[in-house]
């Protein structure tokens, strides 16, 4: 069998190979969260399984869990399995007026108390601001550390490649890409494909702004237009998310305004910090409740899986990036992380860097520090030796076949940052691609 170590790209062939001679219970021909994280459950009860898609594994899910959902049983089991990519974010709610009864609040929080939650906060007189828990979701890596667990537990998973149908209970899987030439016969029980109803789409416009050395204890809502903005933090970024359609310069500029009216006054955003920004079209449906719940009926639906034990299921199965020793908290991983720098800091890399690598690859972040030691000599210390350290780790675990799968691997929006450790397209494909 084929194990996650070998998920890479010299070995599509051997995956193919060795999917012609098993029958298949469950077989997809597209790859997102439900599907992978249906088989990965499937393969835990002695189902066979195997997912195919067209072009690269597709991530739906929404970054955020907002806080009405944040305390859902399903939702908490999840988060427990991937601690290092569902992160607990909490929120400083901020309105501009007061609301009635706002002292019966028991998240609100008095203006006097403000500095010890926010010392960089300056707000107007009257402001109402709350304190909210969140989470925030490293929706790509969450997919890809479920792909790769599937992988292990013996569930066939490839990118790039072609289905089309032959006779009763046969698929015809071809590599798109062309780096096989020959077709395979894929023999299965039950061809799945997860109903997506006509869900009500919205669209948000997301803002990656530069941090300029500003540190937040906390993420920040506010509100622009009767529209509700979110800042969330990232190591070496923030990320503005706001619902709307609109992006035309004068709204993106009464967002940058609003943000800077509530800091100090020497700190203030304009066009100037923005790294990236973009309209994105988002499915009702894609937040991380609504896609268990979806999942929790097709598990009761194809493997008899009932509500109660859904929830157990998700404590089943084991994750290959997520071995902590323990640690689910995230006071314990901040501390668990800067451990791991300790250890790797003499191969020169620099602790945001290295915290981006810990909180992408979790604990398989080990691999890759024992990796840039033994090529310290090779390429010396620093930047360089952790870009080809990571792309090494892509390539031999993750089935990177294009440059943006390389950079859907490791969310890479801003692609001259050095925290994000990303190489040189000539060299990527004077490497790999050639």
């Amino acid at each position: 069998m084929v194990d996650s170590s070998s998920f890479s790209i010299e070995n599509r062939q051997k995956f193919l190979e060795e999917a012609t001679g098993n029958k298949y219970d469950f077989v997809f021909t597209s790859c997102g969260f439900k599907e992978a994280l249906f088989c990965l459950i499937a393969s835990g009860l002695g189902f066979r399984c195997a997912l195919f898609c067209e072009f690269d594994f597709e991530n739906v899910l929404h970054t955020v869990v907002d806080n009405k959902d944040a305390g859902r049983k399903s939702v908490i089991s999840l988060r427990e399995r991937f601690p290092h990519l569902i992160l607990p974010d909490e929120y400083l709610h901020v309105q501009k007026e007061k609301k009635r009864f706002a002292g019966l609040f028991s998240n609100a929080i008095k203006e006097k108390d403000l500095p010890r939650y926010e010392s960089s906060l300056q707000l107007s007189s009257g402001a109402f601001v709350c304190l909210e828990s969140e989470f925030k979701i490293n929706a790509n890596r969450l997919l890809i550390s479920i792909i790769k667990s599937a992988v292990e537990n013996g569930v066939c998973i490839l990118n790039h490649v072609v289905c089309k149908t032959g006779s009763e209970g046969e698929l015809i899987v071809s590599d798109r890409l062309n780096l096989i030439e020959d077709s395979y016969s894929i023999q299965y029980d039950k061809l799945v494909q997860f109903s997506n109803p006509d869900n009500e789409q919205r669209t948000e416009l997301h803002i990656y702004l530069n941090k300029k050395g500003l540190f937040l204890k906390r993420s920040l809502k506010f509100h622009v237009e009767d529209k509700l903005v979110r800042l969330i933090r990232y190591q070496d970024h923030f990320l503005l998310i706001c619902e709307s359609d609109n992006m035309n310069l004068d709204f993106v500029t009464k967002v940058l305004d609003e943000l800077s009216s509530m800091f100090v006054h020497e700190i203030a955003f304009s066009e100037d910090d923005i790294i990236s920004s973009q309209i994105v079209s988002v499915d009702g449906k894609a937040n991380l409740k609504e896609q268990l719940s979806a999942l929790e009926k097709y598990c009761k639906q194809y493997l008899n899986v009932s509500g109660s034990e859904f929830v157990e299921r998700l404590h089943k199965f084991s994750i290959v990036d997520s071995h902590f020793e323990g640690r689910k908290e995230i006071q314990e991983l901040i501390e668990f992380a800067d451990f791991k720098y300790d250890e790797a800091k003499q191969t020169g890399i620099d602790p945001i860097s290295f915290k981006n690598v810990f909180y992408r690859f979790g604990s398989e972040s080990e691999q890759l520090t024992e990796l840039a030691y033994e090529w310290r000599a090779k390429y010396g210390p620093g930047e360089k030796l952790w870009q080809n350290v990571q792309l090494w780790y892509l390539y031999k675990h993750e089935m990177i076949c294009r440059m943006d799968d390389y950079y859907a691997r490791i969310n890479s929006i801003d692609k001259t940052n050095p925290s994000n450790l990303s190489i040189d397209e000539e060299v990527m494909n004077k490497c790999l691609f050639v």
